[in-house]
């Protein structure tokens, strides 16, 4: 689950997302390869999003990772689920390749 928000604001901020994309529930669905209950589920508040699961929902939904933080979460947070989640990986070869995700986000920013 995703650390510090809100179930109800993230379906909210899933419905808009999805609504300025133009998807149905349905559509959503098929791209984020659920059933559309799980969409329905999401939007509601009533079911949790792993939070393995939210890079795939924003680049469907076209919108950056951090929208759906926006309000919600401060950089502590951030760093703290950032952190836990490093931690959960099983090897060394996986820690290196998150290391390596980070620093060329970074650079990515640091240019745009």
């Amino acid at each position: 689950d995703i650390i510090g928000v809100d179930p109800q604001l993230l379906g909210q901020r899933i419905r808009q997302a999805r609504e300025k994309q133009g998807l149905s529930q349905e559509e959503l669905a098929a791209l984020f390869r659920v059933g559309q209950r799980a969409i329905s589920e999401l939007e509601n508040g009533k079911r949790r999003l792993p939070v393995t699961d939210l890079p795939d929902l924003a680049r469907i939904l076209q919108v950056p990772l951090l929208y759906f933080f926006e309000g919600e979460v401060g950089f502590d947070d951030m760093d703290l689920a950032l952190i836990q989640q490093f931690h959960r990986l099983a090897g060394i070869n996986s820690r290196q390749t998150v290391i390596e995700i980070v620093r060329l986000l970074a650079d990515t920013d640091m240019v745009s």
